[in-house]
């Protein structure tokens, strides 16, 4: 391989800005960057998803016409 090509890989911590959590990693770019949202305090992850959907499109035709 080439040398003097590849970029230095440098440790890095990736923190949550919404927790305060601290993730170890690895990147090119920097020695510290700050995250929105990380496993710990997504939603996704942690089970508290709220269903914005009431109800299918066959329920909204039936509560609009009627069902026959």
């Amino acid at each position: 391989m080439k040398k003097q090509i590849h970029p230095v890989v440098t440790a890095t911590v990736f923190s949550c800005t919404n927790c305060g959590t601290q993730i170890p990693s690895a990147s090119t770019r920097r020695d510290h960057a700050s995250l929105d949202v990380c496993s710990n305090c997504h939603p996704a992850y942690t089970g508290k998803v709220v269903s914005t959907v009431s109800g299918s499109r066959v329920d909204a035709f039936n509560a609009r016409y009627g069902a026959s």
